[in-house]
């Protein structure tokens, strides 16, 4: 099945460069992976995938030159359900499926050969050299150079939009969109989820009106810590990624003061006045001209958390394994920070996994959210072999029951998660990314109940990060 290529979508600032915040290749706009205007797609039928660029004649004088994907799993990029859910599926289920596919969510892929069973790309690019010289002084770009890696992400701006990107050790080389057939799409998801077509197709489609929580299909509550304090903590606004850095040094984000839009100075600044980001436009890319307002001022209501102890019901591995898997004796929490008017709610956090080295990562609001750019292996350890997944909601009670909020329009993305048990007041600090994880947008302190600061501490000491955190598939061949 050909499928149509663009390239070079972003839009171009000023002094000449692309209004993104990837950083960019001495190779972009000069490699022959650019010449292609479709890709061959390949679909077995358990849904394993093949990409073969179709490379034109006329951009390969030696006409043999050849690049492709094998082994990738749709699986993984597909938007999933990591629960049980109804029967039939409801509107839960459907408010859940929608906030995975606006989440973008990709994995970074190797070079490999005939003989790897993993996802990797195959070429007969080489990687002698990125340029040749001309001369005594200029350099000159080979456009067969061979990328260090390739990407693959399904966008967040609408159902069945990829993108496929490549790097070398500078930066991005090579940027395209492709989009994949409705039926195809739809078909995949639905295989993913051991859903209906016809009720993941209504599902996959942008919904703004809040939806009752069903939390008890996602954990089973267990016993209260009680109530503690949270604390907002203010700064100079800072970064959760190099990514986020070069967003704000690019403008990607302007507060709204006495009229006018300035620059973030203080991670107050989003709280105190209105904040405008550059908005995610089609066909997937950041406008230079275009924002989006939103209003973050509910977040400095948020005073007090209730931390309770729980038992997921959820699994990366699907409703289908859930009951094969051994039961665990590792603990759980919720915590609750509850605002005027609006709460949000993290749920099903591996207590092991809260700890000083380094931050759990929450990749959105919904269930079992996975990373926007993953390394494929380590992608399939996580669903192997990982935790019970995550949950985060944003959610106003209404009528007295509470409802989950479409968070994108809220203006949050994700949640950063420390533990520090051994300060003066153990706490765990949270960090709430912006949308499109352009910036992080608010810092909170939030107290370890007493009951807990000892166990906090035994994690923190015998703390491992596990393999699907740290595993790296470097075949750099």
């Amino acid at each position: 099945m050909s499928l149509p290529l663009l390239i070079d979508q972003e839009d171009t600032t000023p002094d000449g460069t692309s209004y993104t915040p990837a950083t960019q290749s001495f190779l972009r706009g000069h490699h022959m992976l650019e010449q292609a205007t479709e890709v061959q797609l390949c679909l077995s039928t358990d849904d394993i995938a093949e990409f073969h660029f179709a490379i034109p004649p006329e951009a390969d004088e030696e006409q043999h030159h050849f690049f492709s994907l094998h082994h990738v799993p749709l699986r993984l990029l597909s938007p999933r359900l990591h629960y049980k859910p109804a029967t039939p599926p409801d509107a839960f289920d459907a408010f859940n499926l929608m906030m995975a596919e606006f989440s973008r969510n990709g994995i970074s892929i190797p070079v490999g050969t005939p003989d790897d069973d993993m996802c990797h790309f195959e070429t007969s690019f080489d990687d002698s050299s990125p340029w040749t010289l001309v001369g005594d002084y200029r350099f000159v770009p080979r456009p067969s150079f061979r990328p260090l890696r390739v990407s693959l992400a399904n966008n967040c701006l609408g159902p069945g939009l990829w993108e496929i990107a490549a790097t070398d050790r500078a930066g991005e080389l090579y940027h395209g969109w492709t989009t994949l057939p409705d039926d195809i799409y739809y078909a995949v998801a639905a295989r993913a989820n051991g859903l209906d077509k016809a009720f993941v197709q209504k599902a996959l489609s942008w919904r703004n009106e809040p939806v009752p929580l069903r939390l008890d299909r996602l954990r089973r509550a267990d016993s209260s810590y009680g109530r503690v304090t949270v604390r907002m903590i203010d700064g100079p606004a800072g970064f959760s990624s190099p990514g986020s850095r070069r967003k704000l040094q690019k403008g990607y984000a302007k507060a709204e003061a006495n009229g006018a839009l300035v620059d973030v100075r203080r991670l107050s600044d989003f709280i105190r006045y209105p904040v405008h980001m550059s908005a995610f436009v089609a066909p997937g890319k950041y406008s230079s001209s275009h924002r989006q307002r939103f209003d973050l001022a509910f977040l400095q209501t948020i005073t007090a958390a209730v931390v309770s102890s729980v038992t997921p019901l959820t699994c990366y591995n699907g409703s289908k394994d859930q009951a094969q898997r051994p039961p665990s004796d590792d603990l759980y929490i919720d915590i609750v920070l509850e605002g005027d008017g609006m709460t949000i709610i993290l749920g099903n956090l591996p207590f092991r996994l809260l700890v000083p080295q380094e931050d759990y990562v929450l990749h959105g609001f919904g269930v079992g959210i996975l990373a926007a750019a993953d390394y494929a292996e380590r992608r399939n350890l996580l669903i192997e072999k990982g935790h019970a997944p995550s949950y985060a909601y944003v959610s106003r009670s209404i009528d007295g029951v509470d409802h989950a909020l479409n968070s994108h329009l809220t203006g949050l993305e994700q949640i950063y998660i420390r533990a520090l048990p051994f300060a003066r007041t153990p706490h765990w600090q949270i960090t709430l990314t912006s949308f499109e994880r352009i910036v992080d947008v608010a810092k909170f302190e939030i107290d370890i109940p007493e009951s807990l600061i000892k166990p906090a501490r035994h994690a923190a000491a015998d703390y491992v990060s596990p393999i699907y955190f740290t595993y790296r598939d470097d075949n750099l061949r």
